[in-house]
């Protein structure tokens, strides 16, 4: 024997949605333009900010993000955007520059990367910046300094 199903009138009211912020995520993304998504990406405007503060050239710059000074020119240029790791590489290397600028000023620190201190081997801060651990190995120095241990 089977039921008969009836229907049930179901009125629905504005508390019956969800209020999240999943939902408010969606809705804001679907209203968003290709302009603002744009205007998101990290360009060489947002870089040029950074690297203003910096004591590399532009060589170093290069060999810091593994590109040629060329393509560096280019982004230049055009205001291309950076690839995912190049910006991380960047935003790293910010951490550094705002740390050792504030220790030792600007010219001071561009003198302190060409020192080779014990802790680091004997090798030059300055080349240890191709690779994230580098980075990281000088930012630790750089906070040990700061906070009196002997480097």
């Amino acid at each position: 024997m089977k039921k008969k199903l009836s229907k049930v009138n179901v009125q629905t009211s504005k508390s019956d949605y969800a209020n999240e912020s999943e939902v408010a995520y969606v809705r804001a993304a679907k209203k968003s333009t290709s302009k603002q998504i744009i205007s998101n990406d990290f360009v060489y405007s947002n870089f040029k900010i950074i690297a203003d503060e910096a004591p590399f050239t532009v060589g170093e710059w290069a060999d810091i993000l593994h590109i040629s000074e060329r393509t560096l020119h280019r982004y230049a240029k055009d205001n291309s955007v950076f690839n995912g790791m190049q910006e991380e590489r960047i935003l790293h290397i910010k951490k550094l520059i705002t740390l050792g600028n504030d220790m030792f000023g600007k010219e001071g620190f561009k003198n302190w990367l060409l020192f080779k201190p014990f802790s680091l081997n004997n090798q030059k801060p300055l080349d240890l910046l191709t690779s994230y651990q580098g980075i990281q190995n000088v930012i630790d120095l750089l906070g040990k300094m700061q906070h009196g241990i002997s480097a």
